[in-house]
């Protein structure tokens, strides 16, 4: 596909990133010259340092020959502008990311259509959404859904007194329901195991299988059964204010409390938030956190826009021995000093959005698709089809490269887990997980034989994640 890309900050880098290494062909628009400088000298991708809201300047870039536009600016009104402009080019998808709900909630005027827009991303939405699910299931430190809710992907630390550790996965006392498609060491390795591997304590694994099975695995990881009732909430930026949103609209009753430096912030927090305590003071200072009795919270979730300032939180959450602790990550970098910490869970915007977009990219039977938070692994959902290379064979016979794993396959409404001798049929959907370096091959043995894209096919793909 070729994709133009408007925007050179974290989520536009993180998506070139990927496109690129995926072998897409990409165009980023960028008018700062240092965001500019660095995707020239870090990414094999064209650059042009100028304004991506012009008409002139799209042309430039390609746009009358375009699969794909994504706009992601830090500015609303760009964005809208290039897409807009995208559609007059009749661009197939176009990508905006728009923070001010005032463009796409109820009370706007033009819909997201009438605008030439197909998608809307907002990446502090989708990081607030994540952490909601971390808060409703405290045991876990990522939380996916694929196949309309009836698999559930879990990454959980295992603790020292687990029954699991220390002993060859095909001995593990798992059930039928569920499967181990990760491991993830605290020095930074990760495997995609086999049957002869072993899990360590401290080890980070990633849980795949029915959401039914998943949503009782305390016992098995020996971890207590945690009741989350009170809630910390360090930032007030967009993540904490859609985070406390989400949680005051939730079925289970939370104990919210929000303190936010920004005295401007803290009058509009106050004003468009209903059952949740906002409180202006600094959330790295140690005595405004002792005068707000941090040692009580269930879960701090230190979300203040800045890494230094959360891994601050997290280390003050620590002191007061606050057993869950979530905090928002920007720079990739920055993720070895929480593992050092002892947390686990950390959620990176840029992460999730690119993860969003990346789904349009991929082939018309590809559902959703999943970046790992420390991107160590991808977990695509498809839909297999027909005439695929994998089709009508058992799994034994595909010969799928070490670093794939078809973890669940959803037939006629069952989950299954597939072993050696399962065959793939016709229509089964497939949550695969695979590490970077052979995610390039799923085509290999998942796409249509003699597959062809082109405007139209891109068009049925948009429609069909609407669908979905």
């Amino acid at each position: 596909m070729y994709i133009i890309i408007v925007g050179g900050g974290g989520v536009g880098y993180e998506l070139a990133r990927n496109l690129s290494e995926k072998n897409q062909d990409v165009v980023v628009i960028e008018k700062n010259e240092v965001k500019a400088r660095r995707f020239k000298e870090a990414l094999d991708v064209m650059v042009i340092e100028d304004n991506g809201a012009s008409a002139a300047i799209l042309e430039k870039a390609g746009i009358k020959t375009a699969d794909m536009l994504v706009a992601v600016t830090q500015s609303d009104e760009v964005n809208v502008i290039a897409c807009m402009l995208a559609k007059q080019y009749d661009v197939p998808i176009t990508v905006c990311r728009i923070r001010n709900q005032e463009y796409v909630g109820d009370s706007s005027v033009l819909t997201p259509k009438q605008m030439g827009i197909d998608v809307v991303i907002n990446p502090e939405r989708l990081a607030a959404m994540e952490i909601s699910k971390m808060i409703h299931f405290p045991e876990a430190s990522e939380i996916d859904y694929y196949n309309k809710g009836k698999v559930m992907l879990l990454g959980v630390t295992v603790g020292p007194e687990a029954e699991i550790t220390d002993v060859p996965l095909r001995k593990l006392p798992l059930n039928t329901d569920a499967i181990i498609v990760g491991i993830s060491d605290p020095e930074g390795g990760f495997i995609v195991p086999g049957g002869d591997d072993v899990i360590r304590p401290g080890n980070k694994i990633y849980l795949l299988g029915s959401s039914k099975t998943l949503k009782d695995i305390s016992s098995l990881l020996h971890h207590k059964k945690k009741k989350i009732s009170q809630v910390t909430i360090m930032g007030g930026g967009m993540i904490g204010f859609e985070l406390a949103r989400f949680l005051e609209g939730s079925k289970q009753q939370f104990d919210i409390k929000l303190i936010e430096k920004d005295e401007e912030r803290c009058d509009f927090l106050c004003r468009d938030l209903k059952r949740t305590l906002v409180l202006q003071g600094d959330a790295t200072e140690i005595a405004m956190l002792k005068e707000e009795e941090t040692q009580k919270a269930d879960v701090v979730v230190a979300v203040t826009g800045d890494d230094r300032s959360n891994i601050v939180v997290a280390l003050l959450a620590r002191q007061f021995e606050v057993n869950k602790i979530i905090c928002e990550v920007m720079r990739p970098h920055y993720v070895p000093v929480y593992s050092t910490l002892g947390i686990d869970s950390v959620i990176n915007p840029r992460i999730l959005a690119s993860s969003q977009i990346l789904r349009l990219v991929r082939r018309e039977d590809v559902v959703s698709f999943s970046l790992l938070q420390d991107e160590k692994a991808e977990v695509v959902e498809i839909v297999l089809p027909e005439n695929a290379r994998a089709t009508n064979k058992a799994i034994s016979e595909a010969k799928f490269p070490r670093g794939m794993l078809i973890g669940s396959i959803v037939r006629k409404g069952e989950v299954i887990i597939p072993g050696g001798n399962t065959v793939l049929l016709p229509d089964d959907h497939l949550v695969i997980f695979a590490v970077p370096k052979v995610s390039t091959s799923l085509d290999r043995f998942f796409a249509p034989v003699n597959g062809k894209e082109n405007k139209k096919y891109i068009r049925n793909k948009l429609i069909n994640s609407d669908e979905g």
